[in-house]
């Protein structure tokens, strides 16, 4: 197909009841240069890659279907697809989310090529629900940049991303500049998705939001929706644990690349709301995410200090309640 202006990365899996908007919402942008939509089904057990089958059938100059006979992961799925982009630029989002503006792509191509010091460009996302019903509630509680503007560190260290995945455009030349640095630091890249590229993204140059929404997040907890957050959005200690190691991860990465990042305020969020769910875990379970917060943190002794002052709390409560 040679070399286009765009790529965008589909990585999809059981997203069947979903896939088919995503698509209609790629192929309905209006642009004035060509580009291509690379699909990655990771070995769906519904209808997803039929469905993909149709689409490519439909647009073989524009989607490029890639069926897998096994079963990659999600950051696996990504880095494969990413790697066969050819377009100047790379898009991504994620099989149960679409675009709601049919010029996204042009808005931000138009931006990237004006602005070549800016490695990235991200625009703002509404959050809807299984049947496509705007939560606006949701909204305001995301961690997503509200409005447009530049984007810094100090955002990133506070859990703000500069837009949700589904309103990315990555400049595909930032990837080449960044790979010796990844291969010096030994930074396995099937991790830079999502949070830890834009990350290793902003060791190689800026990143701007538009401050328009060009993009629908589906927030799905329904089991086995194939959405992220289905299987990630629970309080469990397996949820809470995965969070704190990729905490740990992160500032490993951001000292390989040079840059200055600490997640102590963010683990001191962790222990408070431990605190106040305290009744809902098992005291190995309460004890083991303790022990991570307090081994990851660079300031142990505040950890420490704010710990004993809820358990000093807690039983104050306890004796009072008694008498």
């Amino acid at each position: 197909m040679g070399n286009k202006k765009v790529s965008v990365v589909v990585a999809t899996y059981n997203q069947e009841k979903y896939i088919g908007h995503t698509l209609e919402s790629i192929v309905s942008q209006k642009v004035n240069f060509e580009y291509e939509v690379i699909v990655g089904d990771d070995c769906s057990t519904d209808g997803n890659a039929a469905v993909i089958k149709e689409y490519a059938e439909k647009y073989p100059d524009i989607i490029v279907p890639i069926l897998r006979e096994k079963n990659l992961g999600m950051g696996g799925n990504v880095a494969d697809l990413t790697m066969r982009t050819t377009g100047e630029y790379v898009a991504f989002i994620e099989g149960d989310d679409f675009w709601i503006d049919e010029n996204k792509l042009q808005k931000q191509v138009d931006f990237l090529d004006s602005h070549p010091d800016y490695v990235a460009c991200f625009g703002l996302c509404q959050i809807v629900d299984k049947n496509e019903v705007r939560q606006e509630n949701l909204e305001q509680w995301s961690g997503f940049m509200k409005e447009g503007g530049e984007y810094t560190l100090k955002m990133f260290q506070d859990y703000v991303l500069p837009g949700q995945t589904a309103t990315s455009m990555y400049r595909k030349v930032a990837y080449g500049q960044l790979q010796q640095k990844i291969m010096a630091s030994g930074i396995d890249p099937r991790k830079l998705i999502d949070r830890s590229q834009v990350l290793c993204m902003m060791a190689v140059g800026k990143m701007y939001n538009l401050g328009e929404f060009v993009s629908a997040y589906r927030y799905v907890l329904d089991e086995n929706s194939g959405s992220w957050s289905s299987q990630n959005d629970f309080y469990s200690k397996e949820n809470v644990l995965n969070y704190l190691q990729g905490m740990k991860d992160m500032e490993k990465i951001a000292e390989a690349l040079e840059l200055n990042l600490n997640f102590d305020e963010r683990r001191l969020f962790e222990l408070n709301k431990l605190e106040d769910n305290r009744n809902n875990f098992e005291k190995k379970d309460y004890n083991e995410i303790f022990e991570k917060i307090l081994e990851d943190s660079y300031d142990k002794q505040q950890v420490k200090s704010i710990h004993n002052k809820r358990q000093l709390k807690r039983t104050v409560k306890k004796l009072v309640g008694k008498k």
